[in-house]
């Protein structure tokens, strides 16, 4: 039984005369196979005399394979990173057992749901926390002596997660204040339906962002016949929709020499394993000095907190253009940005570029008149 042995390939007009050689100094051979070139196995203690004598004919030998003790040795040695890769994390999974990792709240409606959430982050319970430190009688008790609009708490360790379910008394009340509705532009206005309140501005007037557009009041028609006094003011919620021309001006450097960017056509993908915020196995250096990248993301394992990265990294070479071609590309994206970030109900009007040197530099200045909403969206509690 070969314990360790190595296959071998041999190439040279001297094949026969080494093999013989082997066959003289009593160092077995086993499979001899003969075509283009000569293939057989040695053991492993054999290797040194065979490469003294392929040495000495002049024959070219390359190791091709090896098994027994060598063999997993090698495979071991070569494998060594994953195989790392899979005792880390097979501890992590241990670990991670004996650890909560969120804290879930459940409740028919969100204030008092976040109410709890806050509650447990000024007590210290979020995020990773050992299993062992949880009382959940204790976490019970605390929900339901701080907070009075909670009638029923029960708490409970489910997978990675320490669940917490609440019943509340009654379903919290709307502040009753009322707000202003106002401007989130400078505009000039051009349109305005009040539904609620009163109207603070007219068509035509300029407005700043901030300035209020329809006031959170209304006046009741009981004015005395005298037309001495007003009517009573009656606090309403505003609402309404408030419509302007707004002006949006951007500057951008445009250098001496201009330059793009395109693909080369080139990519790699590398990978990073991480428990929780950790990274256990780092993707290592970005593989180009210009580059796009995409990133996927895995969660494994369902409520455990290791996930595998993929990052695929594009290269891109820098390319000179012409200052012209810059200009047009720079317009273009501009555009395409500002036409994006618009609303549904906005209307680009008027759009105009100029380009002028201050003081030896070069600047492309963009302008767009727009007519969208200006005001913040209505109710305003």
């Amino acid at each position: 039984m070969i314990l360790s042995k190595i296959k071998v390939a041999i190439i040279g007009s001297n094949r026969t005369r080494l093999i013989n050689k082997l066959k003289n100094e009593n160092i077995p051979i086993y499979y001899l196979k003969t075509d283009e070139s000569t293939t057989f196995w040695v053991k492993q203690n054999d290797l040194k005399k065979l490469k003294e004598f392929a040495d000495l004919y002049g024959v070219q030998l390359e190791v091709v394979k090896t098994s027994g003790v060598a063999g997993s040795l090698e495979k071991t040695i070569k494998n060594l990173p994953y195989i790392t890769a899979v005792i880390i994390c097979f501890v992590i999974l241990i670990i991670s057992t004996q650890y909560v990792y969120n804290v879930k709240v459940e409740a028919q409606n969100d204030v008092y749901a976040n109410k709890v959430e806050l509650l447990l982050r000024e007590n210290n319970i979020f995020g990773t926390i050992p299993k062992g430190k949880i009382n959940l009688n204790e976490v019970e008790n605390l929900i339901l002596s701080n907070l009075s609009e909670v009638s029923f708490a029960t708490c409970y360790i489910e997978g990675f997660s320490l669940k917490i379910k609440i019943v509340a008394n009654d379903n919290p009340k709307q502040t009753e204040e009322k707000k202003n509705l106002h401007s989130d532009f400078d505009a000039v206005v051009t349109r305005i339906m009040v539904r609620s309140g009163t109207g603070e501005v007219a068509v035509g007037q300029r407005v700043k962002a901030g300035d209020v557009l329809i006031g959170g009041y209304h006046i009741a028609d009981n004015t005395p016949s005298d037309g001495e006094e007003n009517g009573d003011i009656i606090e309403v919620a505003a609402d309404g929709e408030v419509y302007g021309k707004v002006y949006t001006h951007k500057r951008f450097v445009i250098p001496e020499q201009a330059y793009t960017f395109v693909k080369t056509g080139k990519s790699k993908i590398k990978r990073q394993i991480g428990f929780n915020k950790l990274a256990v196995i780092k993707s290592g250096k970005v593989p180009y000095e210009f580059y796009e990248v995409a990133t996927t993301n895995i969660k494994l394992f369902g409520l455990l907190p290791l996930n595998i990265t993929t990052y695929e990294y594009f290269e891109l070479q820098k390319v000179q253009i012409e200052q012209n071609t810059y200009i047009e590309n720079l317009k273009n994206k501009c555009d395409s940005e500002f036409i994006a970030s618009l609303n549904l109900d906005a209307k680009l009007l008027v759009k105009n570029y100029e380009i002028k040197e201050v003081e030896g530099i070069k600047y492309l200045d963009i302008f767009y008149e727009t007519e969208q909403r200006i005001d913040n969206g209505g109710y305003n509690y």
